[in-house]
């Protein structure tokens, strides 16, 4: 008995997280990634700044409100959906240093969205400071690369995310 529980216990963990969503539910999501997507092709094209801070600092530069409010913009228009917001340093500094880094910059992301009304338990931060580079040089330019902030929509439920 005392099997069958566990494995039971155990299909329900897999199959019963993630819930599968309507056709109205998967196409606004797509919709929403597909807004949220143009608005980083945007900021990857230098049509709009991307997210930028003070040197070594959280302080976000006034140049990254116009690619914030697009974001608060596509989750405010689509405001069941939830926003994974994945904060990243350059090799400058200490291990240590640039995780602390990443993850206040994450959340001085987080915290501009909320003052643009979006909700904050639709937000969630990580950081991950300098493990996760795009570019595996020390030149300048490669840093400037790797000092960013990245968005990703997911229509999941907060406890089947990671």
């Amino acid at each position: 008995m005392k099997k069958i529980i566990i494995l039971l216990a155990g299909v329900f963990a897999v199959c019963g997280c993630a819930r599968q969503l309507n056709p109205a539910e998967a196409e606004e999501a797509r919709r929403a990634s597909l807004e949220l997507n143009s608005v980083m092709d945007m900021a990857s094209s230098r049509q709009i700044s991307p997210v930028e801070f003070e040197s070594g600092s959280a302080r976000l530069l006034a140049s990254s409100q116009p690619l914030l409010d697009r974001v608060a913009s596509v989750l405010l228009n689509h405001n069941q959906l939830k926003l994974i917001v994945s904060g990243h340093t350059d090799d400058v500094g200490t291990d240590e240093y640039n995780q602390d880094l990443s993850e206040r910059r994450a959340g001085a992301v987080k915290m501009y969205l909320a003052t643009k009304g979006v909700h904050p338990d639709s937000v969630r931060v990580y950081g991950y400071g300098e493990t996760q580079p795009v570019v595996k040089e020390t030149t300048e330019q490669a840093r400037a690369l790797n000092r960013r902030v990245e968005f990703r929509i997911t229509t999941r439920d907060w406890g089947t995310v990671y």
